[in-house]
């Protein structure tokens, strides 16, 4: 199977303005089949202070622009002070493993000399994704010399055994769009549980400094027989989008930016941003949840996979 287009569904969900904790935002949907009728979409839920919490919208499996529940209260709040996450929280990547669900996920610590540090959690549920509790209160993905500011953005694919794992990381910074911004590539290795990983990874797709900042939140899935990973492109132009990159063994990945992606509306709600992508195979068909303008401010989009052969 090859990608052959994607079919735009328009925004699905506009965040609301009345909730304590989550007053704005859609950010970083990472979209998990609950159960055959349901899609499950995690989403950075921001307060009045710009701090982001994780909360939930479900949506029908056969038609994701019928929502059908939102989360009253986060799922995983802000870590205690000191930890890597005191800052904000939201979803990196949800898979099921055995019995539970495992929601990697990227914490916020505010910096002094830098903006901030990201680094990668894990929060683990054993009630099909109601409720969560923190693998610990250290991330999972800490620094190493291949991360010192930014290792995070996981998303796992288990098979024999192995959690297949892509990642974002990078130590360097640059000025875009009027911002001391955090420059990053995307990574790959393998854990045996999940939760054990190695200092470095291998580098699989590295940022191009003369169009972007960073790869961010690199989403890996299988398609057909095929490996994808896709992930955010930040542009130097702030008008972020998204590529992806293709191997058939983990090892040898093709970078397909110029391929078929969702593009910018003309006007909108993601006029500027088509942001976060996160892919989910839904059986009958393959869908992209997508954060629009303002890192999601103005809402939480889908497009459906249009397949070739």
């Amino acid at each position: 199977m090859r990608i052959s287009g994607w079919e735009k569904l328009g925004r699905i969900y506009h965040a609301p303005a009345q909730s304590n904790w989550w007053a704005s935002h859609c950010m970083a949907p990472s979209a998990i089949l609950i159960n055959p009728d349901v899609i499950r979409i995690y989403l950075g839920c921001w307060d009045a202070n710009g701090i982001s919490r994780i909360g939930y919208i479900d949506v029908e499996a056969g038609n994701p622009q019928q929502v059908v529940g939102v989360s009253d209260r986060p799922l995983l709040d802000i870590g205690d002070d000191g930890c890597f996450d005191e800052n904000g929280v939201f979803p990196a990547h949800a898979s099921k493993v055995g019995g539970c669900v495992y929601l990697y996920y990227t914490g916020f610590q505010l910096g002094h000399k830098v903006p901030h540090y990201n680094f990668g959690g894990l929060a683990v549920s054993e009630d099909g994704g109601n409720s969560f509790r923190r693998w610990g209160r250290a991330p999972v993905l800490d620094r190493t010399e291949e991360g010192l500011c930014v290792r995070a953005g996981q998303s796992v694919f288990v098979e024999d055994g192995n959690f297949h794992t892509c990642y974002s990381a990078g130590s360097e910074w640059a000025q875009v769009g009027g911002k001391q911004r955090p420059v990053y590539h995307v990574y790959y290795q393998s854990s045996p549980d999940g939760v054990t990983y190695r200092p470095n990874g291998r580098r699989i797709v590295e940022c191009d400094p003369d169009e972007e900042h960073g790869l961010g939140r690199p989403q890996l899935i299988r398609l057909g027989a095929r490996y994808y990973v896709f992930y955010t492109r930040r542009k130097l132009d702030m008008k972020y989008s998204y590529g992806y990159a293709v191997s058939e063994d983990f090892l040898t990945w093709k970078r397909l930016d110029d391929e078929p992606v969702v593009e910018h509306s003309e006007s909108g709600f993601d006029s500027e941003m088509v942001y976060f992508p996160s892919v989910v195979d839904a059986g009958n068909d393959v869908f992209m949840f997508y954060s629009g303008n303002g890192f999601g401010r103005d809402g939480l989009g889908c497009a459906r996979l249009l397949r070739g052969m």
